[in-house]
């Protein structure tokens, strides 16, 4: 059954965008197409239309004509509706946003103090630390003989899998520990910025692939994008995203609400078995929450030669911590692209970044969501 049903209901239904929403593109539609109180930041994207099997909730008659896969199910009121309402990962991302407001946000200068206070934020029991110290990368294969990256040695086997404990947790442990003896505290600060950004996003990925079988993780992977809020209000990475590019923001939101109808249609209390759609409502969540990722990237480079020469260095430490793991997709894209961003991320200095070709780079590798 079509979602023709659920329009008259969609059309009433209070969006997360209410606050004197714009008009949709679609009058009909009953859904807001852009959140009204989105900052004013240029982002065009009238050359990058959804791919047709997209799921677009804020337009639900294009579904109709997308896929015959994209039947009538829960999110199509535009709304995330938990599979279960204790969502853990949502004090994660507060943790985090506690974290920004200590050591970076506003331009702050972290006292040795604030490292010790967002320690503990980030180490709370189940909190973001026990997360990283486990988190696996899906789009590589499996270390050897199907072993969990929480197990000791398996993550060396396998560093680009283990991303959590391989990667990220050594760059996140000794920026806590050296700016906490006040080094470069702001350089560390955005250390820790950038890796736990990648977190949060490689971690949306990797609770889509467990929803499989547990279902819960469906509302982890779209409360590590959004920190659990509505469309409008965002937080964690969305709230990155929706600053640079609201436009992405608006599609990376769409697709958490296509993992939520995938599961809804796929036998939501115990293992899914329609992985193809699981698959299409994945690819559509990696391209828009990716390209987020970039145009954040995007942003260090071209402020990197404003401000002082330690908030310069801070971006730099940003981009050095944040553009490598963003070479894997590039270099699928396009190799020559990927080279020029790689090159200009491991320059020594703010001062030898060519930043408009580090920009133009992005800006090819990653033009649409």
């Amino acid at each position: 059954m079509k979602r023709f049903l659920l329009l008259a209901v969609a059309a009433l239904a209070a969006s997360a965008c209410d606050d004197d929403p714009q008009p949709p593109d679609n009058p009909d539609s009953g859904m807001p197409a852009v959140c009204s109180n989105a900052p004013n930041v240029p982002e065009n994207l009238s050359s990058c239309q959804p791919a047709e099997t997209d799921y677009r909730p804020r337009e639900p008659e294009a579904n109709e004509a997308a896929s015959d896969k994209w039947t009538a199910c829960i999110s199509d009121d535009n709304t995330y509706h938990p599979i279960d309402p204790n969502i853990s990962t949502v004090a994660r991302v507060a943790a985090f946003e506690e974290i920004a407001t200590q050591l970076w946000r506003n331009g702050k200068v972290p006292t040795q103090t604030d490292f010790v206070s967002a320690l503990d934020k980030y180490t709370q029991p189940e909190g973001l630390a026990s997360r990283v110290q486990r988190r696996e990368d899906y789009h590589y294969p499996p270390a050897p003989g199907g072993a969990q990256c929480r197990n000791a040695g398996v993550p060396e086997t396998a560093p680009d899998r283990c991303v959590g404990p391989a990667k990220l947790l050594p760059i996140l442990n000794d920026a806590f520990t050296r700016g906490g003896q006040g080094e470069a505290p702001r350089l560390h600060a955005a250390r820790i910025e950038a890796a736990l950004l990648w977190f949060l996003y490689i971690s949306a990925y990797s609770e889509v692939n467990t929803c499989t079988t547990t279902p819960k993780d469906c509302d982890s992977a779209w409360a590590y994008y959004t920190g659990g809020t509505e469309r409008c209000a965002p937080k964690g990475l969305a709230g990155y995203v929706q600053a640079v590019a609201p436009q992405t923001h608006e599609r990376a939101y769409d697709a958490t609400l296509a993992v939520r109808c995938w599961r809804n249609l796929d036998n939501e209390t115990g293992a899914a078995a329609n992985t193809a759609l699981r698959d299409q409502a994945l690819v559509q969540l990696d391209r828009a929450t990716v390209r987020g990722v970039a145009i954040v990237l995007r942003e260090r480079f071209a402020q990197l030669s404003q401000g002082s020469a330690e908030e310069q260095q801070a971006r730099m430490a940003f981009i050095q911590t944040l553009a490598p793991f963003l070479d894997r997709e590039a270099r699928v894209r396009n190799a020559s692209h990927a080279d020029t961003l790689k090159a200009q991320a491991a320059k020594a200095t703010a001062a030898e970044v060519d930043a408009a070709a580090a920009t133009a780079a992005l800006d090819a590798l990653f033009s649409c969501p």
